[in-house]
């Protein structure tokens, strides 16, 4: 038996169904879609990519190895803390799926059915490891069987179903969920609206607002299309959330065209979105942003005539939508994309599948901030389907996408985890300098709280040293000012093999400095860019407190032709080895200058 996404009772077209949930119908030939037998090919800018951290399979547990398992979507509030939910086959119908990652192994967690017969969680989000909305689907007890929405929540100890409303009491269908905070989630799908004068079922967006004690429906537009489809939610902020998906022309069959809506704070908008072409069929299921002004949704386009499903990406820059160039591992053959992820601005992944082996089998793509690429993923075989429906990510370094495999008899679970080794990070920066015979002294520019301020003079041209020493042993590309006034003269590796010494030049006064490290690598294999920390310069600020100040004067001229110590160097104000009444005269030519 097949879970479908029901979208309209009168059996209009449902491309997920089509192309994403496929698999489920045992019994359907491969051949139907006129796979194309040449295996995908790996460029040379893929290969260079996929050195950065890789993909695996990830054994994950299944309700029966003879019953269906699918999984349909991901969310990780912490690298030891992720939840993918779906649904299960019981033999006589289909019961909520929900698995745990706890760090070491994914495990299935108790949850509840409202119904004895269909009970499906499309979509899970969790704002923190104790707040958790799972939502979907379960077969109502109207005389029709009709489906209504259904909500799950976790509270840190179990999962238990939340009243939600129904648009209509025909289908009612949540397919996505996200918070903006706490008290402050959607969750979108579709509802049947009517049947038209031409006997056509009518299916409109179906938009829920959590505000922290229960589930309200809230308006949202729509085309005058019979239908309006909304896949899926992101958010950035209480006042800005995106709403993906599609709608069709004046017909059930098409074409259809790409759907997106804007919370902006009081309301759901329809915002203009873009399409391959307005006779070609366009789709959007996931969207991700990785600030407010920078958001991807991903799906496929397709020609009415072939039926051929190739990537579709759009980019949201803060002003419009635009379709953004993705590869296709075949122009000949099916690549669709139904889930996004973008942990950062130069990160994001798309998930879906391709078709052009001749065997369904997953499609992983990476943006890197200037290109959308073909990464490596692994397949359980390469004579099984395999399809990928959502991925979620902690960081740029470790992400999880959870679909299912055909294992020639039924789905089960397919779940795929990407790692990479974390970017060099310091164990200590600092500003060096030599103070004559006395010898060098080290200010502390420290890695969280309190930044250090650098008091000495640049001298002429206003020159200062940072010193970086890694935990292992580091090689840097580059070294670059990223904010602040003041270049770099030269940068190299030393003293130690564990460190990196960066020589700045006309370093202005009164300010705070940036210096990144570009393309630091160390002997384990992490590898990014180091920015930071921020070194405060301020001449004559003996104390640190940000003011130069007669308290500086005073701890200067009380330390007058004493020695040079790691106590007391930061009164020799001219880095000369001695302290003398020319350090006395550099604060007080700076009194009362301050770090903004």
């Amino acid at each position: 038996m097949t879970i479908n996404r029901p979208v309209s009772e009168s059996g209009s077209f449902n491309p997920r169904i089509v192309f994403g949930f496929v698999l489920c119908c045992a019994g359907i030939s491969l051949a139907m879609f006129g796979f194309a037998a040449a295996p995908p090919n790996r460029s040379a800018k893929e290969a260079a990519v996929a050195t950065a951290g890789s993909w695996s399979l990830v054994t994950s547990p299944n309700t029966s190895s003879t019953l269906e398992n699918d999984l349909y979507g991901v969310s990780c509030p912490s690298p030891s803390n992720c939840w993918a939910v779906g649904a299960a086959s019981n033999g006589s119908g289909y019961d909520t799926l929900i698995q745990r990652w706890d760090g070491i192994s994914w495990t299935i967690v108790p949850s509840p059915n409202p119904s004895s017969a269909y009970n499906v969680l499309f979509g899970v989000t969790c704002w923190s490891a104790s707040e958790c909305w799972a939502v979907g689907w379960y077969q109502g007890t109207q005389t029709n069987n009709a489906p209504q929405t259904l909500i799950e929540h976790w509270d840190g100890t179990s999962w238990t179903v939340v009243t939600s409303p129904n648009g209509d009491a025909r289908q009612d269908i949540l397919t996505g969920v996200a918070c903006a905070a706490a008290s402050n989630c959607w969750a979108v799908g579709y509802h049947y609206s009517h049947m038209n004068e031409a006997g056509i079922f009518i299916y409109e967006t179906l938009v829920e607002h959590w505000d922290g004690s229960s589930w309200t429906i809230a308006a949202s537009p729509n085309t005058t299309a019979t239908q309006n489809i909304l896949y899926q939610v992101t958010c950035t902020s209480t006042s800005n959330c995106q709403a993906v998906g599609y709608t069709t022309a004046n017909t059930p069959v098409g074409p259809f065209q790409t759907l997106i809506e804007q919370w902006d704070g009081v309301s759901w908008k329809i915002v203009a979105s873009a399409n391959t072409d307005p006779a070609h069929n366009n789709f959007l299921f996931a969207g991700a942003c990785a600030s407010s002004s920078d958001c991807r949704a991903v799906g496929y386009s397709s020609t009415p005539q072939a039926g051929i499903a190739q990537t579709l990406v759009q980019r949201w820059d803060g002003s419009a939508w635009t379709i953004e160039s993705s590869p296709n591992v075949s122009t000949t053959q099916n690549n669709a994309f139904f889930g996004v992820a973008c942990p950062a601005a130069s990160n994001c992944w798309a998930v879906g599948y391709n078709s052009a082996s001749g065997v369904i089998q997953n499609l992983i793509e990476k943006w890197d901030g200037s290109s959308w690429t073909i990464f490596p993923s692994p397949n359980t075989s390469t004579a099984q389907a395999n399809v990928l429906e959502y991925v979620a990510c902690t960081s740029s370094y470790d992400c999880w996408a959870v679909g299912y495999y055909n294992n020639g008899t039924t789905n089960q679970t397919l779940i795929e985890h990407y790692t990479a080794p974390l970017p060099p990070t310091p164990t200590s920066v600092v500003s060096r300098k030599n103070h004559g015979a006395s010898g060098t002294f080290d200010v502390d520019l420290p890695l969280t709280g309190a930044r250090g301020v650098e008091c000495r003079s640049g001298g002429a041209t206003n020159d200062y040293t940072l010193v970086y020493t890694f935990p292992n042993n580091t090689t840097v590309a580059s070294a670059s000012v990223s904010s602040g006034t003041g270049s770099v003269s030269s940068s190299s590796p030393g003293p130690n093999q564990n460190q990196y010494t960066v020589n700045l030049t006309g370093v202005t006064n009164a300010q705070y400095l940036t210096v990144t490290l570009n393309g630091v690598l160390d002997s384990t294999g992490g590898s990014g860019n180091v920015v930071g920390p921020q070194m405060g310069v301020l001449v004559g600020d003996v104390n640190a407190s940000g003011v130069v100040t007669s308290g500086d004067t005073n701890l200067c001229k009380a330390q007058a032709l004493q020695q040079v110590t790691t106590a007391n160097f930061r009164s020799d104000i001219n880095a000369s080895g001695s302290i003398t009444t020319g350090d006395v005269n550099i604060i007080k030519q700076n009194a009362l200058t301050h770090l903004p």
